[in-house]
């Protein structure tokens, strides 16, 4: 399963790859910029019982600075053209 993002070529095995990568780095999601409790974090992936931030997740899977995109729609879409479950934090 693929799609793309900016001209780049995303697949579900990437993200679920960036989603185990930033489990291990962040045992505790929040220790992430202190996300789940900000509002300007609008929405989340969830995945094997936790919640992600999507706009880093699609960073840390495509290699694009967070800078270079918007999140909201943008984002959430490709997760759900993946089969992932995103949404209001």
């Amino acid at each position: 399963m693929e799609t793309i993002f900016l001209n780049e070529r995303v697949t579900r095995q990437q993200v679920l790859d960036s989603l185990h990568e930033f489990a291990s780095q962040y045992p505790d999601t929040n220790a992430y910029d202190d996300w789940l409790n900000k509002g300007t974090y609008k929405f989340a992936v969830r995945f094997d019982g936790r919640l992600y931030p999507p706009k880093q997740i699609l960073s840390m899977a495509t290699g694009i600075p967070t800078s270079d995109f918007s999140g909201g729609e943008q984002t959430n879409r490709i997760f759900r053209e993946l089969g992932f479950d995103v949404g209001d934090k």
